[in-house]
């Protein structure tokens, strides 16, 4: 009995003194991220029309008469003709580097290139070309080190790696910078503004546009501010006049005499009383998230959403009464999967929902919109969308632009699709 004990506690010992020497890995994944750094030589470099290439990695887009601009991120953005939505055709690619946004009023189109604002003649699409450049205008999105490197973007890449429990950083998120510094995500350049009645020689944005036109200005916002510049009638534009907002704004989004900005932490609503000079007149406060904006019938629309880029926890659509606009009503909210861009027209509000596809709510009743969802179309992704009156709906998400016949919103039908 004694000898059994002697052997029992004998093998015990060694279970724990081998289980001491064992090694604890776990499999993670994480986002790693890189900091993209540009020379200020290549900032400069003018907009060149290229040959259409195959839409590789869509951004934002825009609409203005009938042609569909697909941005590439930081690479340009790709010219199409749809005169026939069901036969879209690539006609070329306009190569700007820097590029993110654009805007169109009266044939002239307004690009950011980096820090500078690039003027393209569109009178002949065909033959589209740069008649001027300003500079330093979109300087605040960026950093500039002291060795003239301007921090372009981060790239995200999601890595699998075998990780050392015993490590002191086991757990913590990959997201230091090559300087040693944690990257806030919602801080880089976003990714256009939703269903509107516009001048007939003005384009069309989606929910998530930095850049837009209204009262024949371009306004265009900072991390933590918004630039108006006046266009004249050569397509030149005035210098900017800047107006300080609170930090963090996301989006813009044009609508009667006002701009509504989505931000972090909020929407706030401008006037343009003075076009040249918007003045803040009211903020709506919501938790913090990714936050674009739409509004129709003094109605606006918020979606909030979670992630690294949000810094947030929630995925809602917020509904606000901007009647008085002065004094913000809430309305109510309707939970979601994880909304992103949307625009309302009509009767109807369509919402993209990321990898969740595209969402569409029947809004004559307002109060009834959570249980009014006449429609969900799955198996894509949908990151952003412009109703077009008359034409069709555009949605673009990360495998590329669909189009859709929404003259029934309750049954859309596919026209066709460009991308991957």
């Amino acid at each position: 009995m004694k000898k059994g004990l002697f052997l029992l506690t004998l093998l015990w010992m060694v279970f724990i003194a081998s289980c001491t020497k064992d090694k604890c890995t776990n499999e993670m994944t994480y986002s790693l991220i890189e900091p993209v750094y540009v020379l200020p030589d290549s900032l400069s470099q003018p907009a060149e029309s290229q040959a259409p290439r195959k839409v590789q990695n869509p951004g934002k887009i825009y609409f203005y008469k009938d042609y569909i601009f697909i941005n590439e991120p930081r690479e340009g953005f790709h010219v199409i003709n749809n005169e026939d939505p069901a036969n879209p055709i690539n006609e070329q690619f306009i190569a700007i580097k820097g590029n993110v946004d654009i805007a169109v009023m009266n044939d002239y189109l307004y690009a950011d290139a980096y820090t500078d604002l690039v003027i393209l003649d569109l009178k002949n699409v065909r033959a589209i070309t740069q008649i001027n450049r300003k500079p330093d205008i979109f300087k605040s999105y960026y950093h500039q080190y002291a060795n003239g490197y301007i921090l372009s973007h981060y790239k995200e890449t999601k890595v699998q790696q075998t990780l050392d429990c015993s490590n002191v950083n086991f757990g913590k998120p990959y997201y230091e910078d090559a300087l040693g510094l944690f990257y806030d995500k919602s801080n880089s350049l976003s990714s256009t503004s939703g269903s509107i009645v516009l001048p007939s020689q003005v384009g069309k944005g989606g929910s998530m546009a930095r850049i837009t036109i209204n009262k024949g200005y371009i306004y265009t916002i900072g991390q933590s501010e918004i630039f108006a510049l006046q266009i004249h009638n050569n397509g030149s534009v005035s210098d900017p006049t800047h107006t300080s907002l609170p930090w963090g704004i996301e989006t813009i989004f044009p609508y009667k005499e006002y701009l509504f900005i989505g931000a972090a932490a909020g929407m706030h609503i401008l006037s343009l009383e003075n076009p040249s000079i918007p003045k803040l007149a009211s903020t709506f406060e919501h938790a913090r998230a990714c936050d674009p904006v739409v509004v129709q019938d003094d109605i606006a629309y918020v979606t909030l959403r979670d992630g690294t880029e949000c810094q947030g926890f929630v995925n809602q659509l917020d509904v606000i009464d901007v009647k008085d606009i002065l004094k913000p009503k809430y309305m109510y909210s309707h939970k979601m999967s994880h909304p992103h861009g949307l625009a309302v027209e009509g009767d109807y509000l369509y919402l993209c929902e990321g990898k969740h596809g595209l969402k569409v709510f029947d809004i004559k009743d307002k109060a009834k919109i959570s249980a009014n969802q006449v429609g969900h179309y799955q198996g894509f992704h949908a990151w952003d969308a412009i109703s077009l009156t008359g034409h069709s709906l555009l949605i673009i998400g990360e495998d590329g632009l669909r189009q859709y016949d929404h003259k029934d919103p309750n049954n859309l039908v596919l026209l066709s699709k460009i991308g991957k």
